[in-house]
């Protein structure tokens, strides 16, 4: 059971740093505002660097709602259900979620090395590799997810009535 904790507190981890990045993406958006209201000099950079920011928030998100069970989830007929319908309903739905990463997982690896090969860059003005950092950030972001599916899955088959 400890590398179940392990991976619950790492995704606790992870989460908890990374909601920092939506404050510095807050930051940088009303340094943008400022800067063009103020000096008539909006910046080329910033729009993407929030994108990025914000989208790796995201990307690691579900693994760290998945640690604190808020998924979304219809309340009223799950609380409404016994406790085996609830460990039904529990199992059925990491199964699938499981399932779904997987495929996420996979695609979205092969869709990170090929763009971390060539180097793919974003074709607009600032030029960063920004489809780089968010395609690895959603492979490692799901990659994450998985494991903290897999570890509530095995604390779910354990709860079995």
């Amino acid at each position: 059971m400890s590398l179940f904790v392990s991976i619950d507190r790492f995704s606790r981890v992870i989460g908890d740093y990374l909601a920092w990045l939506f404050l510095v993406s807050a930051g940088l958006t009303c340094f943008e505002v400022f800067m063009d209201s103020v000096f008539r000099a909006p910046t080329i950079w910033v729009h993407d660097s929030t994108l990025m920011l914000s989208a790796t928030c995201f990307l690691f998100g579900g693994a760290y709602a998945l640690t604190q069970n808020k998924h979304i989830r219809i309340t009223f007929v799950y609380d409404a259900l016994p406790e085996r319908g609830r460990w039904v309903c529990d199992l059925i739905a990491l199964v699938l979620g499981l399932v779904y990463l997987l495929a996420v997982g996979w695609f979205s690896g092969r869709q990170a090395l090929n763009s971390i090969l060539i180097f793919e860059m974003s074709g607009r003005a600032w030029d960063f590799p920004m489809p780089v950092v968010i395609r690895t950030a959603l492979f490692l972001g799901t990659t994450l997810f998985i494991l903290q599916t897999v570890a509530h899955l095995v604390v779910v088959i354990g709860k079995r009535r």
